[in-house]
């Protein structure tokens, strides 16, 4: 398909693009877009390079004389990320998605979210899961990677493309694993799914250059530059939509989940309340509290659920105690930790315990 004839300035607020990397980048996001019909994802976690790669995708989006595919932008709700951080990419997601109307961008929101079976707190407190540590690291499966996979196999039976904010030089493993992967000019083999091929624009991009995306007044205007660097400002960092699971943990140096115990110290939330939001103390005491009573035999049965001698799961008297401390936590933060749905599920898997692990 000839790429000038297929493109064109659609949207009235769409800038007159310089020759320069942002625009060879969205040049090779528009020739990706035109090759084929494979339904295309974009991975957005709401940090920076996810931001960095949804603008560029909608200002190549924006020339498009005809689009003939919608692009599916999709955000992992975990339902423990940090409160203040979920609040403002819900938000922004809520105003990309007017504003793509408005300029007849052919692109939509997508929120996947964990099945109620699979939330933080029913594993936790209704089952009696341990919180994670780096050795069973159970909730970046359970609460990241198969509510995406899910959303990408109720979209299309057939190929698909993700588009996410994958760089050079982030660090030796993640090169690593770009380098084990890679099939040259910017695209990417998902491990375990030869359907899935992924494409990242900004590959080679640095971290100054995503910011010049980030803070330039171009279209989706609802992505707030000044606002998000504030946040990094104020805590340092994102946690990805799809990662690696072997990776190093979501906690450590980015926004993860205000439950994330497979880091010693949580600095995000912890450089936050230092920043002005001590609405959060009570959620990181709960935190470092949950993390202290984790492997302490009073609060484990002594048998596994297969058996075997060992640290099982929480006996029912400390999940009970966890439950009234998070409620307690939710009351004095003044944030929605754990929805009705969740309290049900906990409720109905306490009632169907079996009498060895009650």
């Amino acid at each position: 398909m000839n790429l000038e004839k297929a493109s064109k300035s659609t949207c009235a607020s769409c800038p007159k693009w310089a020759v320069n990397k942002d625009e060879v980048a969205i040049q090779r996001i528009l020739q990706a877009y035109l090759t084929d019909d494979k339904p295309w994802y974009l991975g957005f976690s709401g940090g920076k390079d996810s931001s960095a790669v949804l603008k560029l995708v909608y200002q190549a989006l924006c020339k498009l004389r005809t689009p003939h595919k919608t692009v599916t932008a999709v955000y992992c709700d975990t339902g423990v990320d940090i409160p203040v951080v979920s609040r403002l990419v819900k938000r922004t997601l809520r105003n990309i998605s007017r504003e793509a109307l408005k300029d007849s961008v052919p692109l939509r929101i997508k929120m996947a979210r964990p099945r109620l079976q699979d939330r933080y707190f029913v594993k936790v407190i209704g089952r009696g899961y341990p919180p994670p540590t780096n050795k069973f690291r159970w909730c970046t499966d359970k609460l990241r990677i198969d509510p995406v996979k899910r959303v990408l196999e109720e979209g299309s039976n057939s190929a698909s493309l993700i588009l996410l904010g994958l760089r050079n030089g982030e660090s030796v493993e993640r090169d690593r694993t770009l380098s084990r992967h890679d099939l040259g000019n910017g695209y990417f083999r998902q491990t375990g799914n030869s359907k899935v091929t992924i494409f990242t624009p900004i590959l080679d991009y640095s971290t100054n250059d995503v910011w010049s995306v980030i803070m330039r007044k171009t279209v989706p205007n609802s992505i707030n530059g000044e606002r998000l660097l504030s946040l990094y400002k104020e805590a340092s960092g994102e946690c990805p939509t799809i990662r690696d699971p072997h990776g190093s943990p979501c906690g450590k140096g980015r926004f993860g989940c205000w439950t994330c115990t497979v880091v010693r110290k949580d600095k995000a939330m912890t450089s936050m309340i230092a920043e002005g939001y001590p609405q959060l103390l009570p959620l990181l005491r709960f935190r470092d509290w949950l993390m202290r009573i984790r492997d302490h035999p009073d609060y484990r049965h002594t048998k596994r659920r297969n058996g075997l001698s060992g640290a099982g799961p929480f006996r029912m008297a400390a999940r009970k105690l966890i439950l009234k401390e998070l409620l307690t936590a939710e009351t004095a933060a003044g944030f929605r930790l754990i929805n009705r749905a969740e309290l049900e599920a906990i409720k109905q898997l306490w009632h169907d315990e079996v009498p060895e692990f009650k």
